[in-house]
Parts: C-alpha cells; sequence; structure tokens
C-alpha cells in the first residue's frame, strides 16, 4: 500500500511528492535577514485580455512597395556590362567636352564613340536588351551624327519617317536620305520610297470601284526595284507582299526567297506562300471578287482591323457590297437598321456589337477567331544593321 503524510489540514499526498516538494524548495535563494518581500498580486484570471495599442499617428511606418516578379537571365548580366561599356565610350566627359567646343577632331577615339552611340541608337530603337525607348534611340542617333558616325544618317531619316521624337515627318527625312546615298545608297532608295508611301493619301473605295482598283498600285516603283536589285532585304519583302495582293504567289516566292539569307521573316514569308498558305486560284467571278472584297473592307473599318474605326465608312462599303450581290452585307445592313434611334438615326452602340457577327450563315452567330499565320514585314528598316549579338536580344 502507498505511504501517505497526513497534515493538520487533512489532506494526504503522496511520500514521492513530498520528497520532490523538498528538494525544490533547497534549490530556492536564501533570503537574507532583514530583506522584506513585497507581496505578489496573483493575476486575475477572469480579466479580460487587453489588445495591444494600435500604432500611434507619430510612428514612421515605411510602405511596402510591391516589387515586380523578375526572371533571372545569364545573358542579362553581359547586357548589362556591355550597355555600360557603350555609354562609357559614347558618353565620356572627353566626349561631351569635345562636342561643347567647335573643333571636331576626328581621332580614332572620337570616332569610336560616334559609332559606339549608333550601337546604342539602334539598341533602344530595337528593343534589344532593353525597353524599346525611341526617344532614347533618336539621341543616340543625333550624338553619333555630331561624333562623326556617317552610318547614323539613316537612323535620323527613319526617325523622321516614324516619329521617333515626335508626330511622323516623312517630309524631312529627305534632308536625310540624300547625304546617306553616298554611304548606303540601297538603304537609302528604299527610305526615300518609304518616306513618299507614308505620305501618300490613303486609298479609299469610290462607288465606280473597278476589280482593278481594289489593290493600290506601288507608289514610285522605280525606287523600290532599284532597291531591290541593289541588294536590300526590306524592297524585296515589300515587293513579295505586293505580288502576293496581286494574286502572283511565284513572284512573290522568289522575292522572299531572295532576302530569305539575312532576314528570318523573309524566310518565314517564302515557307507560307510556298506551303500555299495563301489562295493561288480564285474561281469566283469578277463580281463575286468584287462584292467579297468590299465587304472584307467594311468589316476592317467595321472592327478597326488594321485601320481605324470608321462607321460611316462601313455602311457606306456595305451597301456597294449588297448592291453587288453579297448576301452577308445585306444582312447586316439589316440588322444595322433592326435597331434605330427615336429620331431614325444609326444607333452606333448596337452597330458596334454588330462587329463580330459572322454572317457567312443565315442564322447571325459569334465569329470564331482564329489566328491565321500571316506574311510579316521587318521590324524596321535598319533592324540588319544591328549587330547580331544584340538581335538575338530583342524583347
Amino acid at each position: 500500500m502507498r505511504q501517505t503524510f497526513s497534515l493538520s489540514w487533512h489532506v494526504q499526498l503522496p511520500v514521492h511528492a513530498v520528497v520532490v516538494a523538498i528538494w525544490a524548495l533547497t534549490l530556492v535563494t536564501p533570503v537574507q535577514a532583514g530583506t522584506q518581500i513585497a507581496p505578489t498580486e496573483s493575476p486575475d484570471i477572469g480579466a479580460p485580455i487587453e489588445p495591444s495599442p494600435w500604432p500611434s499617428s507619430d510612428m514612421a511606418l515605411d510602405p511596402i512597395e510591391p516589387r515586380p516578379l523578375q526572371r533571372f537571365d545569364p545573358q542579362d548580366l553581359d547586357t548589362t556590362s556591355e550597355l555600360a561599356a557603350l555609354t562609357r565610350i559614347a558618353d565620356s566627359p572627353a566626349v561631351r567636352a569635345q562636342l561643347k567646343s567647335k573643333r571636331r577632331p576626328r581621332s580614332s577615339a572620337y570616332l569610336s564613340a560616334g559609332n559606339a552611340a549608333w550601337t546604342l541608337g539602334l539598341i533602344y530603337l530595337h528593343g534589344a536588351g532593353v525597353p524599346q525607348d525611341l526617344s532614347q534611340a533618336h539621341l543616340w542617333f543625333e550624338r553619333a551624327l555630331a561624333l562623326g558616325a556617317r552610318q547614323a544618317l539613316a537612323g535620323m531619316a527613319w526617325c523622321a519617317i516614324e516619329g521617333c521624337a515626335g508626330l511622323p515627318e516623312p517630309s524631312k527625312a529627305e534632308q536625310w536620305i540624300r547625304p546617306l546615298r553616298a554611304i548606303n545608297r540601297p538603304l537609302a532608295l528604299y527610305l526615300q520610297w518609304l518616306a513618299l508611301d507614308r505620305l501618300r493619301p490613303l486609298h479609299t473605295a469610290t462607288p465606280d470601284l473597278q476589280n482593278n482598283d481594289l489593290e493600290p498600285p506601288l507608289i514610285a516603283p522605280e525606287l523600290l526595284i532599284s532597291a531591290a536589285r541593289a541588294g536590300n532585304i526590306h524592297a524585296l519583302i515589300e515587293l513579295g507582299l505586293n505580288a502576293v495582293a496581286k494574286q502572283q504567289p511565284d513572284k512573290a516566292l522568289k522575292y522572299f526567297q531572295q532576302a530569305a539569307g539575312d532576314s528570318a521573316i523573309a524566310a518565314a514569308n517564302a515557307a507560307i506562300v510556298a506551303q500555299g498558305e495563301q489562295p493561288r486560284n480564285d474561281p469566283r467571278s469578277d463580281a463575286s471578287k468584287v462584292a467579297a472584297e468590299l465587304l472584307n473592307q467594311a468589316q476592317r473599318f467595321h472592327r478597326g482591323s488594321g485601320v481605324s474605326v470608321n462607321y460611316s465608312e462601313a455602311i457606306r462599303l456595305y451597301r456597294l457590297a449588297d448592291a453587288k450581290g453579297s448576301k452577308e452585307a445585306g444582312r447586316m445592313l439589316a440588322l444595322i437598321y433592326s435597331r434605330p434611334l427615336v429620331g431614325g438615326n444609326v444607333d452606333f452602340s448596337w452597330f458596334s456589337q454588330l462587329s463580330e457577327l459572322d454572317l457567312t450563315q443565315s442564322t447571325p452567330g459569334l465569329r470564331i477567331k482564329t489566328a491565321p499565320r500571316q506574311l510579316q514585314r521587318e521590324r524596321t528598316p535598319l533592324i540588319d544593321l544591328l549587330p547580331e549579338k544584340w538581335r538575338t536580344r530583342i524583347y
């Protein structure tokens, strides 16, 4: 039977519990004589727990700013260091001092700075290893030209055509293209043609539209042909695209193949044409072709596909297509005028909702958007001048 001690208040404890209690008392530090021990207040178990006070308005709290997710790419380290090296060459204190002076020495270091600035302009123009920045590209092209890098004339001409530092002004490109002919004649010819093409009025349909007027003729074709014969890949691609538009796939394939050795875009275009991605023969009558083209143009202005949305032009073209026998255009017109405004005018809000309808069937439905392989141009006419190692870094 377990042994217990009987205390005065009639509580019985086991022997081993008493031993443990005595041993614990021996560990307590002895209190010296005369020391007063302050009584301890036993906590009120039933008292509510006070919440921690909210920080006062005087406390400075650093905001947590979101950080964008970044994908580590070992190549980024090389890109950063190479960009820094080019910038040190093109924007050194000595270069800035020389630019402020009237003297323009043609030392090797000076010309190296010009070439570095030209490369930086191409890098920012195409977004090669950096976000694309047209205004920054324009600044570097100006610096390169001031430092004697004559090839930067091409950059200044393209920026005038495209509008790197403001609105496009193709008419001002000629001042840069003229001296460029002595440096790079094929590119100068193509840029001259491109400036003229950008200045041409927009080709729109007319009521007396004929089948041969569906595709506007090339402006100044002699310039484009001369540039292509001189080996400019962009002129060859443009001639190939024009041949496709004129239903001349064999001629288009030849143009694309001539440029394919120096252009991945031209090679891809050649593959598309060779595989029959573009229509070769159209058995429809001339009237049906005209109606189909008018319908296509109307849908472009209706949907804003490659052009600005223009509902008035779209309705006019739908009417022309309907007059030529297009059933889809007739169905679209019926839907457009099925919900007029109170005054009888067209409800353009309703018109906008109709843009994605498929009217090839008697019962309209939403069209299924597909992503067909499309013929393309190079990003800019200067991309082949960008060093190969930077072309692989284009975003």
